[in-house]
């Protein structure tokens, strides 16, 4: 059996090992589009504030596996199952993996391929930003708010880099937190010198820096765009393999397309606690459906039941953790707030629909459990509500998870 996979990340990594585990004399390929061994994108940010080095973010791939570096797949042929490659060259496949990822969204204004901006998706990124700072630091403009965008300004902030978030919507983390959460997240940036400027959008980039709608221009040393990612789609043309925001997958991380499956931030799947198919991009994620995948790629019928998006992040001293409908509102929704601590539970009858910790956040594998196993949390609000974890031992042994 040949298996080919496209993509050198979670995903990819994670269905290698599995295929190697479920089939022991499988011919698997990875297809790595990067001119540099795979490594962990997630991260990024600790390689950009100096917490790790390059050689700590390096993914281990199973023995055996023909990983290809530097080899772009430049199209599909489905028919003929092939993957062509930039170079013209064949690999033929049996079962095919797109585990080719996502890719960064960029604005269409004027300025907007100035060697100051940046993304943060890869290490070129972080080279060019690193080489781009000067000794005293500097000044850096932040395009979005959502965890992408605040880990980069951590790490830059930690390298003594003066940050300004500026967001299109009238609060941080838009897509996570609702209203009250992200005031408090506002406030404690805000006590630790961060500029926050809501409902602006950068128009272009100027020599100076960024102009905003408003018209005012920030003085920047690099403007970094982390508002968001899209799937990386630029295969599909010509192959019959249908997407909506990212590849359509059943319970398998199948396609419509036979013996050709999808997996990670490219795939569309169903959402756990939203009921609807939705795209997480999100590390575990990518990994629970690389290992679906492979398995079921190497004959072996394995299920995935769903995505659960669930962040957690610790930026500017402050811990953060968001799973499901997090942000939602809804006729039952518990909060409490103390100096230090901030928490929300959003109720589906008996179930648990989501959750914001912020501050202490020792709780939240219960919470994800939870959510995921959609377990009758009503016996257990109180405790989830305080900061004591003395049930949590109790709560996952009478749930059984």
């Amino acid at each position: 059996m040949r298996h080919v996979i496209i993509g050198g990340g979670a995903a990819a990594g994670a269905a290698a090992g599995m295929l190697r585990q479920a089939d022991a004399g499988a011919d698997i390929t990875v297809l790595c589009g990067e001119k540099r061994k795979p490594y962990a994108k997630m991260g990024l940010p600790y390689l950009l504030s100096g917490d790790v080095e390059e050689k700590n973010l390096r993914l281990r791939f199973p023995p055996g596996i023909d990983l290809r570096i530097g080899c772009a797949a430049a199209r599909i042929d489905t028919g003929r199952r092939r993957v062509i490659l930039a170079d013209a060259s064949r690999v033929p496949y049996d079962r095919l993996l797109l585990a080719t990822g996502a890719v960064p969204e960029l604005p269409e204004i004027d300025g907007i391929d100035s060697p100051r901006v940046f993304t943060v998706r890869n290490l070129p990124d972080i080279r060019g930003i690193l080489r781009r700072l000067p000794p005293d630091g500097g000044k850096a403009v932040l395009a979005g708010a959502g965890p992408v965008s605040m880990e980069t300004a951590d790490a830059l902030a930690k390298r003594g880099v003066r940050v300004t978030f500026v967001v299109s919507s009238d609060r941080l983390f838009s897509t996570m937190l609702d209203k009250p959460a992200a005031e408090v997240v506002e406030r404690h940036l805000a006590e630790r010198g961060v500029v926050v400027r809501k409902k602006e959008d950068i128009v272009s980039i100027e020599a100076e820096g960024a102009r905003l709608r408003s018209g005012v221009t920030l003085a920047a040393d690099l403007i970094v765009f982390g508002k968001g990612v899209r799937p990386d789609l630029s295969l599909l043309p010509g192959t019959g393999i249908e997407a909506g925001r990212g590849v359509l997958t059943d319970r398998h991380q199948r396609t419509n397309v036979p013996d050709v499956y999808a997996a990670g931030d490219v795939a569309e799947t169903l959402d756990i606690a939203w009921d609807e198919r939705r795209v997480n991009a999100l590390w575990p994620v990518a990994v629970e459906q690389g290992r679906v995948a492979a398995l079921n790629m190497a004959g072996i019928a394995a299920d995935y039941p769903g995505g659960l998006a669930r962040n957690i992040l610790r930026v500017f001293g402050l811990s953060i953790y968001v799973a499901g409908k997090g942000r939602a509102d809804g006729p039952d929704v518990r909060r409490a707030e103390s100096p230090g601590f901030h928490r929300k539970l959003v109720m589906n009858g008996k179930t648990l629909g989501g959750a914001i910790f912020i501050g202490e956040i020792r709780q939240e594998g219960i919470c994800t459990d939870l959510i995921r196993n959609r377990a009758d949390a009503s016996p257990f609000l109180s405790s989830l509500m305080q900061r004591s974890l003395r049930y949590g031992r109790k709560m996952r042994r009478d749930l059984k998870i």
